[in-house]
């Protein structure tokens, strides 16, 4: 039978299974090490079809490359001599293309600069520096191979923090295992992990700092840590600096309280060791724009535009639902956790409340955008930095659930699962022209016979939909999660005549 156990370091009280009262604390050592070997070898794995489909590097990840080159050739981010001198070439395959070629049957010899709309003389990428900052040692010892596996290692990382945050929302380390690997290795986390893009990276950030940052009490190294990953967040986008923003203005306020005495002791000093680095990483954003553009923020004009409200609720609705880019479409799994939130914050809100207040800039911001699909990319780009959370409230449904809501979790997963392999099969299919054509339901459309393509609705405007179709099929999507939010409701364990509640997350030392 579950018992409620009260964690001593937290005094949160979460439901412990017989299998969990048996593992101790090299138990769990051992299962977030098996967590993230399990990972690596995935991606290995999986990684020379990258190798070998998606060549050469296509969408945003040859200007990381360039702008790598750049810092590591000439020390500094004028690139104008490396479009001079077309450094893509070195990377790129030779002309004519062997015989054997396995790659991109077409891509853009000449490669369009991604040039920021600067205040300085020179040619500066919009890109974020971050991710080339990741990349340019790797580059420099093993190539493309060796930037794969500086963001690759962010994916494993990542994994087990998904472990971790799902221990603390009451998961079972079988389950936390379950749900780290079910979520890491698949759409739309997965692809990404073996792309030269600041989405996993950010992603790892985002999750670290939360985590920390929602936690009882930190030693030293996790505030540093935790204030280094607020402060690198801008530097890996810019678009996540209101997200950085709440999570340093949190940092502060920790150590504020703890000051004056309203939070743990041992918060002050240590506090500030995050308040520190957060604070370089946003005042050296802020004196780079001055640099480059001579205002404190970046440039608009780098950016494809922003959406009117009608446009940018489109958006939102696209973000989910787009029949090539929308998250539910690629990982029904989602709407389940999304339908699981009304629970997990009943039980955890001060974390719940902390992801909230730093994904909701960020998915609001990243709806206004005009291009919000992310265009040349694998599905749900831009929510692949939160879709980490999602762990949290199905841990904390599932740890008490009754065990048929496993099997609809299973098969929400199942699906995204069957997608990710169709994509790991030819990582081509994950990549889609804006013509409302899903490649990875075409290539289930052609295994089974069917055609559930045909019936995906397009947001994005180059193929989209009536606006009563798009309508129609949010209407849809919204009583599906009043649907899946009764199932979480009804399949709900009692223990003792009453659900087990839990007002903090678990501690943990990693």
């Amino acid at each position: 039978m579950p018992v409620r156990r009260r964690d001593d370091e937290t005094g949160a009280s979460r439901v412990v299974r017989p299998a969990e009262r048996r593992e101790g604390a090299g138990g769990e050592r051992r299962w977030l090490v098996w967590v993230c070997a399990v990972a690596a070898l995935a991606w290995l794995a999986i990684g020379w079809r990258y190798l070998v489909r998606l060549e050469p590097l296509t969408g945003d990840e040859p200007y990381y490359v360039v702008t790598a080159l750049s810092l590591l050739e000439d020390g500094d981010l004028d690139e104008t001599n490396q479009y001079a001198e077309r450094v893509w070439l070195r990377f790129y395959p030779p002309q004519p293309l062997p015989a054997d070629w396995q790659g991109w049957p077409s891509f853009p010899w000449d490669l369009p600069p991604h040039a920021a709309h600067a205040a300085r003389p020179g040619l500066y990428s919009k890109h974020g520096l971050g991710t080339a900052l990741l990349i340019a040692g790797p580059w420099l010892l093993a190539g493309r191979v060796g930037a794969m596996a500086a963001i690759g290692l962010c994916g494993i990382l990542l994994v087990g923090q998904l472990y971790l945050l799902a221990r603390e929302a009451g998961a079972g380390p079988r389950l936390a295992a379950a749900l780290a690997l079910g979520t890491g290795l698949t759409l739309p986390i997965g692809p990404y992990a073996l792309l030269i893009f600041p989405e996993v990276p950010a992603a790892l950030c985002l999750l670290y700092a939360v985590r920390r940052l929602a936690a009882r009490e930190n030693r030293g190294w996790q505030w540093l840590v935790a204030g280094s990953a607020i402060g690198f967040l801008p530097w890996l986008h810019q678009r996540f600096v209101f997200s950085a923003a709440v999570l340093g203005a949190v940092a502060l306020a920790r150590a504020v309280a703890a000051r004056l005495g309203r939070g743990s002791l041992t918060d002050w000093p240590r506090a500030l060791w995050a308040v520190g680095p957060a604070l370089v990483g946003g005042l050296g954003i802020v004196g780079y724009n001055l640099w480059l553009y001579g205002q404190p923020y970046q440039n608009t004009a780098d950016h494809a535009g922003f959406s009117d409200v009608v446009g940018t609720l489109n958006g939102a609705a696209g973000l989910l639902l787009d029949a090539q880019w929308g998250l539910l479409v690629a990982a029904p799994l989602y709407l389940a956790a999304l339908a699981a939130v009304p629970f997990w914050w009943a039980r955890q809100p001060r974390l719940a409340g902390l992801v909230t207040a730093v994904a909701l800039p960020y998915l609001v911001l990243v709806a206004v955008y005009r291009v919000w699909w992310g265009d040349w990319v694998p599905p749900a780009r831009y929510l692949v930095p939160v879709a980490g959370f999602a762990v949290a409230p199905l841990a904390s449904w599932l740890s008490q659930a009754r065990r048929w809501a496993f099997v609809v979790t299973g098969v929400l997963w199942s699906w995204g699962a069957l997608l990710t392999m169709v994509g790991y099969l030819d990582p081509q299919r994950f990549y889609h022209h804006p013509d409302g054509v899903n490649k990875l339901y075409r290539t289930v459309d052609d295994w089974l016979g069917t055609h559930l393509a045909a019936w995906l609705v397009a947001f994005q405007p180059f193929a989209q939909a009536p606006a009563s179709v798009r309508l129609a099929v949010s209407s849809l999507a919204l009583g599906l999660l009043g649907v899946l939010a009764s199932v979480v409701a009804w399949s709900l364990e009692t223990v003792n005549g009453g659900l087990v509640r839990s007002e903090e997350p678990c501690g943990s030392t990693s």
